[in-house]
């Protein structure tokens, strides 16, 4: 008798069948971390304000910006500023027609993950933590960056970047390894404050998402959710922190006490990798993310809905 080894048909057999195992197991863990609902208000006092069946816009942006990896608001109405996460540039760009309207070279090709402004102050994160920080100027096309290191590093890839008005510092959320990680708080993914007038960082979490609780929520069992953030922007009407994650693509909604008041899962055709999201000054709110079915990077704009009196 043959060994199996000497019979290739039955070899390829098996191999194909550990192929479609394998898939099919991915398949079902994709199913069952993604529950049918789609939308969860926890707070019976909250008002979610967007309706993200009804996308106000999709705007294509420029190849350059296939990779869009963050955002932040710009000066004017509708226009945001963007970055990418393999060169040093800076993107102006028209958010209602996804046009470049101006680009300005700030340092070399890295791995950019996310970009803040606080007034003409720009500060661009990289996924090792480091902070490129440089003041705007539209009359120049290039600008040498100051490298601002942290306490990240790599291990933590960092990812999510926003300006804090309340507090006058910058929120940074690590997409993997937290910075002082226990057994006690291993479901939370922390996010952490970098000061900018001591221009130094927290060790520890100002705020967090636990995985744990958001799994409860969308579950509606004792299972973690998985959560990873690569976005992070704070609601000027509510001062509300919103946190989003590619993985799993999912929107989060918590409060200053870190208390989760919505859940938004997102569609996955329109948002193949969510990575950016800001807001404008009145509260309407900008989505990007990475290379869609249609070929290129996207930014979604929904319109602030008002919130119904309680006799409608």
């Amino acid at each position: 008798m043959n060994g199996i080894w000497e019979r290739p048909n039955l070899i390829s057999v098996i191999i194909l069948v550990i192929v479609l195992a394998i898939g099919g197991a991915y398949v079902a863990f994709t199913v069952s971390q993604r529950p049918e609902t789609e939308s969860f208000t926890v707070d019976d006092d909250y008002f979610f304000p967007f309706n993200f069946d009804r996308l106000d816009r999709v705007s294509r942006l420029a190849n350059e910006l296939d990779e869009v990896s963050g955002l932040c608001m710009g000066f004017n109405e509708d226009e945001v500023f963007a970055i990418q996460d393999e060169e040093g540039l800076l993107f102006l760009v028209d958010a209602i027609t996804g046009t470049t309207l101006q680009t300005v070279k700030y340092g070399d090709n890295l791995d950019y993950e996310g970009v803040a402004r606080k007034g003409n102050d720009i500060y661009v994160l990289e996924a090792d933590g480091d902070l490129h920080y440089f003041t705007y100027q539209d009359s120049l096309t290039e600008i040498t960056a100051q490298k601002i290191e942290t306490l990240f590093s790599y291990r933590n890839d960092t990812e999510g970047i926003c300006y804090d008005s309340l507090t006058n510092t910058l929120l940074i959320t690590p997409k993997e390894q937290q910075l002082s990680p226990s057994e006690d708080n291993s479901t939370r993914r922390g996010i952490y404050t970098f000061d900018l007038e001591t221009m130094e960082m927290l060790d520890q979490p100002s705020y967090f998402v636990d995985e744990l609780e958001l799994g409860q929520i969308v579950f509606g069992t004792n299972r973690e959710y998985v959560f990873k953030p690569s976005g992070i922007a704070i609601d000027p009407i509510t001062q509300d922190l919103f946190v989003l994650s590619s993985v799993g693509n999912v929107l989060v909604v918590i409060d200053r006490d870190s208390e989760i008041k919505h859940v938004e899962l997102l569609e996955t055709g329109t948002f193949r990798q969510p990575e950016g999201l800001t807001f404008s000054p009145n509260g309407d709110l900008y989505i990007s993310s990475e290379e869609s079915s249609a070929g290129n990077g996207i930014i979604a704009t929904l319109t602030r809905l008002t919130q119904p009196s309680r006799d409608e």
